[in-house]
């Protein structure tokens, strides 16, 4: 069996540098994928089937909507129609 030489501390300072770079750019694309789907998720949430759905899960559990609140702690009255 033959043995490698342990890389130099300069390869070794270059490919932390390097990993450090791809750290930050996963960081940056874990944030942006997380605002992009906070914006579905309110898009969804103003959907008017996603509110009657909500509204008829609420009458079924017999809760009122002034239990139910917003991210924003804001009322979340769900639209009443059938």
């Amino acid at each position: 069996m033959t043995h490698k030489p342990p890389p130099s501390l300069e390869k070794i300072k270059q490919r932390a540098a390097k990993m450090e770079e791809i750290n930050q750019r996963w960081d940056a694309l874990i944030v942006v994928t997380d605002y992009i789907i906070a914006e579905l998720e309110a898009d969804i949430r103003k959907h008017p089937l996603y509110r009657y759905r909500l509204s008829r899960a609420m009458q079924k559990l017999n809760l009122s909507p002034e239990k139910m609140l917003t991210s924003s702690g804001t009322i979340a009255p769900p639209e009443s129609g059938s």
